[in-house]
């Protein structure tokens, strides 16, 4: 096939977490024999490195009417390249996709409920706008992707063919890292992103507040201004060489921990597979769409706003319970992206074939 990745408003200027499952999506595609080019518009014609084995047409987008012309370019230069299907990364509504999606079959990769995220982030203007225009879109394509069950089961009343396929991570790319020194004090580490607080930054720091002599390192958040809780430490954002040494450290790792502030209770944050994938348990506060409830790796919190008090022990004995270990890779297979992305490809090959 013949694929048009779509990344609508992905910025892959840099080393994110985004920008590498966009990255490791197309090299797998490409790997098992398919023709693979990325467009987006993006803030600006600068392209991360690790994009270089994937062929990409970024189209800056400047402001408001810039953003306009970038659009109907973009959606022009899709459609002239006669792709066999779209893969298409949701985000909003932009001028030019509706008549994209009906000519071209496409697949709508859903990541987040963006009704109870867009408030969270965007202007009341955007905000707005994406209400009255997002049922267009969504009803343009052929088909969904979801990364959760929960997901699948709010696009149900689109009517469209949906597959649930969670974030993968491409398990050759990361070593398990060695055991933690067992004689040393445990520490934690967590990664997050400015602008998102149902990451749970605060929650963190109510962790930090329990167990005061445990250091947390903070990777991809500034010191906020508030002063941080004693014990937290905050390193900005790091491209994976210099935030390894810091897992590397971890006896355990803190992932999504206030998904309730998106009203979402189910999630597969990429974070957690890396953390898993090297090795280091996770303490986080969803239910995640391919961890088993039983999973002695992950101790799941409640998630709500409530502290974190009643839970202390059941932390404490979570993480001495990790002291010296890892988490086995075979206790994680199932995070693997191999058989993930054969799936992506045969759902794309079958939206393809009821359009042709």
């Amino acid at each position: 096939m013949r694929i048009a990745y779509l990344g609508q408003m992905a910025d892959i200027a840099t080393e994110n977490g985004i920008s590498k499952k966009i990255r490791a999506q197309c090299l797998a595609w490409q790997a098992a024999g398919h023709e693979v080019c990325y467009f987006s518009l993006t803030p600006s014609a600068a392209v991360w490195p690790g994009m270089q084995s994937v062929p990409v047409e970024v189209f800056p987008r400047g402001r408001w009417l810039t953003r306009l012309r970038q659009s109907w370019r973009l959606a022009r230069r899709i459609l002239v390249s006669r792709p066999d299907v779209i893969y298409f990364r949701y985000a909003y509504h932009s001028p030019g996709l509706v008549r994209l999606f009906r000519e071209i079959p496409t697949i709508a990769e859903i990541n987040s409920d963006d009704r109870a995220e867009y408030p969270l982030t965007l202007s009341r203007t955007k905000v707005a706008y994406h209400r009255l225009t997002r049922n267009r879109v969504l009803r343009a394509v052929g088909g969904f992707i979801a990364v959760t069950r929960e997901l699948a089961e709010r696009l149900a009343g689109f009517g469209k063919p949906c597959q649930v396929i969670a974030n993968g991570i491409t398990f050759a790319d990361f070593p398990v890292l060695p055991p933690p020194d067992r004689e040393r004090p445990p520490r934690l580490v967590f990664m997050g992103s400015a602008g998102s607080p149902w990451h749970g930054l605060t929650r963190v720091a109510a962790l930090a507040r329990l167990f005061p002599s445990w250091p947390i390192d903070i990777i991809g958040e500034s010191v906020p201004d508030a002063p941080p809780t004693a014990g937290m430490h905050f390193h900005g954002a790091l491209p994976r060489e210099r935030y390894e040494p810091l897992l590397r450290a971890a006896t355990v790792a803190i992932g999504t921990m206030a998904l309730y502030i998106k009203n979402m209770d189910e999630a597969c944050p990429l974070k957690v597979r890396e953390y898993l994938a090297e090795g280091l348990p996770v303490i986080a506060a969803y239910r995640d769409t391919d961890i088993p409830d039983a999973a002695d790796y992950f101790l799941r919190l409640p998630n709500t706003a409530n502290g974190l008090d009643a839970h202390r022990e059941r932390i404490a004995r979570f993480i001495d319970s990790w002291q010296g270990r890892r988490v086995p890779r075979q206790s994680v297979q199932q995070l693997d992206s191999a058989g993930k992305e054969a799936h992506r490809l045969a759902f794309l090959d079958q939206i393809r074939a009821t359009r042709s």
